[in-house]
């Protein structure tokens, strides 16, 4: 009897071993991009100089903030540089199975939204209103947790809207980003995603 315990014991502890090799090899899949983005460009470029050993590529941009609608403002130019990091994720599928793809290209001549939620105007903090003819699901990384909406638009027309200024960092970390990302928390928002 003693022995049989023992036994089933001894097979508990090694059926649960193994289930977590399992789930650790086959069910965690790592990711290596992490979005910061803080209102103090100080803290975002400090954090990503303090972390430079673990970083195999980063960019800074600026942007405006639309604390009201959450919106993330960006000139094109930023934007493209935002896309050559695949940080820029189109949301495909329903809402228990999400899929992202990243966006490669975005128009520099068109106002874009990037939104779950089709909005005709988009205003800024001075109440002016700005029209998007382009409209698609996409998120900032794979979420809209931190930010709804990013609205791009010309650089021609970027500096004619008004908003708080906010940096935004973009990395691709060596290591898994979920381990990582525990040294980007002085910042105001991070997130991980999947960058490729």
């Amino acid at each position: 009897m003693l022995k049989k315990i023992l036994i089933s014991i001894l097979s508990l502890i090694v059926l649960s071993i193994g289930g977590l090799f399992l789930y650790n090899n086959f069910k965690h899949k790592p990711v290596y991009g992490i979005i910061i983005l803080d209102k103090d460009e100080k803290k975002v470029t400090d954090s990503i100089n303090s972390q430079k050993k673990d970083i195999e590529k980063s960019i800074v941009v600026n942007g405006k903030w639309v604390e009201n609608s959450k919106t993330l403002v960006l000139s094109t130019s930023d934007a493209q540089k935002i896309t050559a990091f695949n940080g820029f994720q189109k949301v495909s599928g329903s809402k228990n199975n999400y899929t992202f793809s990243p966006i490669k290209q975005i128009s520099k001549d068109e106002a874009t939204l990037f939104s779950q939620e089709e909005a005709p105007l988009i205003k800024d903090e001075a109440n002016k209103a700005f029209s998007s003819k382009v409209h698609e699901y996409v998120t900032l990384g794979e979420s809209s947790a931190y930010v709804n909406s990013v609205f791009i638009l010309p650089d021609n027309q970027y500096n004619e809207f008004t908003g708080s200024p906010i940096s935004l960092g973009v990395l691709k970390v060596k290591s898994d980003a979920s381990k990582a990302l525990i040294n980007y928390n002085n910042v105001e928002m991070n997130q991980l995603y999947d960058e490729r």
